[in-house]
Parts: C-alpha cells; sequence; structure tokens
C-alpha cells in the first residue's frame, strides 16, 4: 500500500470516529432533556378552579364599589311618578360628580316621610327636582300651576295639575325660598304624591339624603327611556 492510500484511510477512519462520538453526545443529551422535562413540576390540584374562584370575587367586589359609589339599581314603589315612572319600574341611578338641578329626578332617601308599604322611615323614593339653594318656588293651588323663582313652569311631565293641597301643607300663592344645601322636591302625579308641598312631615330636602340622580329606565325592556 502507498503512502498516499495510508492517508486516505487515516483520514476516513477520524471522521468515522468522529461521527461515533457526535451520535453518542446527541444520545446523551437527549437523555438528559427527556429527564429535565420529566422532572417538571405539575400543576396543584385546585388551582384552576381556586383562579375561578379568586376571579368572581373580585368581579363581586367591583360591583359592590359600583353599585354603592356610582351606580344603583332602584325599583319604583307607588305611583307618585306616573306618567313619567310605572310602579315596579326599574331605573338606575349615578351619584358620581353629582349635582342636584332643577327638573331632575332623583332617588332619595325619605328621612320624614313613612313609606305606605312598610310604615318605616328612610326607605327610597323618587321624585322630581323642582327647585335647588336659592331658588324661590310658588304654587297656586287654585290654578294648579307652579312658578319657580317667578316664571311659570311649562310642565308637559305631570300626569294632573298641583291642586292637592292638605293642613299642613305649603299656602297657595306664597313665595317660599329653598334653603341653602337642599332641594324642594315632587312628584309628576301631584294628586298622589306626598312631597315638600308638606312642610312638616317631608318639606326641603337635604342633599345629603339624595343617592344620586335617576338616568335611565332599564325595565320592562318595552319601557326602556332615557330619562
Amino acid at each position: 500500500m502507498s503512502d498516499f492510500d495510508e492517508e486516505i484511510e487515516k483520514i476516513d477512519d477520524n471522521a468515522a470516529s468522529e461521527t461515533e462520538s457526535g451520535a453518542v453526545g446527541e444520545g446523551e443529551n437527549g437523555s438528559a432533556n427527556n429527564d429535565n422535562n420529566g422532572g417538571e413540576e405539575k400543576p396543584r390540584p385546585f388551582y384552576d378552579a381556586l383562579g375561578w374562584v379568586n376571579n368572581v370575587i373580585a368581579a363581586v367586589a367591583v360591583m359592590l364599589v359600583l353599585n354603592l359609589f356610582v351606580f344603583r339599581i332602584i325599583t319604583v314603589d307607588g305611583t307618585s311618578m306616573c306618567d313619567t315612572l310605572q310602579d315596579g319600574d326599574r331605573v338606575f341611578s349615578t351619584n358620581l360628580f353629582y349635582e342636584p338641578a332643577f327638573g331632575d329626578i332623583v332617588v332619595l332617601q325619605a328621612d320624614k316621610l313613612v313609606n305606605n308599604a312598610t310604615k318605616m322611615y328612610g326607605e327610597v323614593i323618587i321624585k322630581r327636582v323642582i327647585g335647588v339653594a336659592g331658588d324661590t318656588v310658588r304654587v297656586d293651588f287654585d290654578k294648579g300651576e307652579v312658578y319657580r323663582n317667578g316664571e311659570l313652569l311649562q310642565e308637559d311631565y305631570i300626569k294632573t295639575l298641583t291642586t292637592r293641597r292638605y293642613l299642613g301643607w305649603m299656602n297657595s300663592g306664597e313665595d317660599y325660598v329653598v334653603p341653602e344645601n337642599c332641594v324642594f322636591v315632587m312628584g309628576d302625579n301631584r294628586n298622589v304624591s306626598h312631597d315638600s308641598r308638606d312642610l312638616a312631615l317631608v318639606g326641603f330636602i337635604n342633599k345629603n339624603l339624595i343617592l344620586g340622580k335617576a338616568f335611565v329606565r332599564v325595565l320592562p325592556i318595552s319601557q326602556f327611556k332615557w330619562l
């Protein structure tokens, strides 16, 4: 065999040796990878269930905060706001950055007015703001007219004229100035509503008793309406 042939043979032997070494290395690495994959931590029992429960709790907490400080759903009780709102209607109200204004429909606590159904004080009622602090309100019970700051109100929202009056109610034709931090409210169904006209039992409502402004009727769905 020539020297040239011997050199070729050595080169072939070295190449074969390197190939075998690489094959072994890959096998060892593959074995190590398999061992690592097999050693991964398995999910804890009920891990997904606990995560789901936490999400539900967080969602409920957010809804409670929104209900207390931003939005509130109210069921209309009675007919004092007909025909604008009917008994059993449900409305959304909000107190977010709210400042009462003339014409607003407000949700408030009747601290001095007893609820006809429960016979308890402090229950939620819905009325319309007719006057805010500093406004002058006058009612002519004989003509059924209401004046705010000397101007006759064009009240297309009322069911009946404002003629109802009892002992202890405001005097017909007399001006009443709404005190500071208060509002004067009436129901749209004037001859049924018990409201600020009764100076003794209702009178001017402190703004602290206002829970928010009713801004949309959501139920019944067929009667959905922005207020």
